[in-house]
């Protein structure tokens, strides 16, 4: 059995295309199905949306977090030279960043309290049914993919990582990685955590700047491949039925 782990923080960009109400929708469609999940919420998210109706959600434990709990925030006055090649750039602001580089670290948190005691954990993406965009397509991949188990760290890869990367990993966005899903095994997602909060400090401080975690999850890769047990997928469906 493997732990769902997710999270939801507010004010961490500018988009306006879709509100929290349709994100905390798209959030509740995934802590409804009924398989061990943990979500981090801000108190005044947790206390608007969800005190009311926690019986909807059998098998959430429900974590507060506030932005500036992440521990990339020690380091943001450092954070002086970000530039990124990016359409989006109300969207992919540095809180954005920092929000999807504390992934791993979400992962470690659970993985070390291990609330439902299993051996694996796995992030899902709050809104993912954004991708999804049908209620039993959702819960036919949560449901298959809560009873994996790997021994490594299971990854949707959407690119052949043989390819050589000839972009910028600095300033582009690659694709070798979806991101919306990591999981794998309680002791590769604890060391591979340790690993990119490392990475992720020395290249604020070396570059003063940061980037999407996929970019860093690439470098990664490249340095530690035997963590990892990629499988390709897509921004779709198959990102949880090829788990």
């Amino acid at each position: 059995m493997t732990t769902i782990v997710t999270a939801f923080i507010t004010d961490i960009n500018n988009i306006d295309f879709r509100s929290y109400d349709t994100y905390i929708e798209y959030g509740k469609k995934l802590l409804e199905i009924d398989v061990p999940s943990v979500c981090f919420l801000e108190r005044h998210i947790y206390e608007q949306y969800f005190v009311s109706c926690l019986k909807d959600f059998p098998q959430t434990y429900f974590f507060m977090f506030e932005k500036t709990d992440n521990y990339l925030y020690q380091y943001i006055h450092e954070v002086t030279e970000y530039h990124l090649h990016t359409n989006n750039p109300k969207k992919d602001t540095i809180d954005y960043m920092f929000l999807q580089c504390h992934k791993t670290e979400f992962l470690r948190q659970v993985a070390q309290i291990n609330p439902f005691q299993t051996t694996n954990f796995a992030w899902i993406d709050f809104g993912i049914f954004h991708m999804i965009k049908n209620d039993d397509d959702l819960k036919r991949g949560i449901l298959h993919l809560s009873t994996k188990s790997y021994s490594s760290i299971r990854i949707a890869s959407c690119v052949d990582l043989n390819k050589v990367c000839v972009s910028d990993v600095y300033k582009n966005v690659v694709w070798y990685f979806a991101g919306s899903v990591i999981g794998g095994h309680r002791d590769a997602l604890i060391e591979y955590a340790e690993i990119m909060k490392q990475k992720c400090i020395s290249i604020i401080q070396e570059k003063h700047h940061i980037m999407w975690e996929i970019n860093i999850w690439y470098l990664l890769y490249k340095d530690h491949i035997h963590l990892f047990e990629p499988y390709h997928a897509d921004h779709n469906l198959s990102v949880l039925l090829y788990y």
